[in-house]
């Protein structure tokens, strides 16, 4: 079937494989999976799995808040960036540079967090293409702020419960990988 047939049907209409409640979410290994390998999931399941995913990584990443309007939540690691445009990957890295303690408990960083006003499905491009700096953080959003895995997930877990998403696809940072976690579309 592949993915567009995925976006196409949807995960709304499939049930979660944990729980079995109406799923809103695929999560998936890795970005741009095959449609067998995203699991349909509730928003408290990915929640969950979202929870473990960030307490267990041990990488850098810079993650942009979830965005409404864009169909992927998704990690792209650096070598992604650097094969798709030289300036992210380069700005990417100045961003990992500057993570330090934990803004909201003070414990070792792992992210860069960045909120995500003025992020669309017409602008997301420019943010790949241009780097957070150039344009997030340009367009009226506050300071990134470095944050610890398990404050990264709460984060996301905060906007993804008042921002009404349906992500067809969510995945995580893995292990020590290091890039960019943005709302996107394929």
């Amino acid at each position: 079937m592949g993915f567009l047939g995925f976006l196409k049907r949807g995960p709304r209409k499939k049930k979660c494989v944990r729980c079995g409640q109406q799923a809103a979410h695929g999560y998936s290994p890795a970005a741009e999976s095959d449609a067998k390998q995203i699991n349909p999931l509730c928003l408290s399941c990915l929640i969950e799995q979202l929870r473990h995913d960030y307490a267990e990584f041990r990488g850098r990443a810079v993650v942009i808040a979830p965005a409404v309007g864009l169909p992927c939540y998704v990690f792209r690691n650096l070598e992604f960036l650097r094969d798709t445009t030289p300036d992210c990957e380069r700005l990417s890295v100045a961003l990992l540079e500057q993570i330090t303690i934990c803004a909201d408990c003070q414990a070792p960083a792992r992210c860069v967090w960045i909120e995500s006003r003025g992020l669309t499905i017409e602008s997301f491009g420019d943010v790949i293409e241009k780097g957070p700096q150039a344009t997030l953080l340009t367009w009226g959003n506050p300071a990134p702020v470095s944050l610890c895995g398990k404050c990264t997930a709460e984060r996301i877990n905060n906007g993804l419960q008042t921002g009404g998403f349906e992500f067809f696809e969510v995945c995580s940072p893995h292990l020590d990988e290091q890039g960019l976690v943005l709302p996107m579309a394929y």
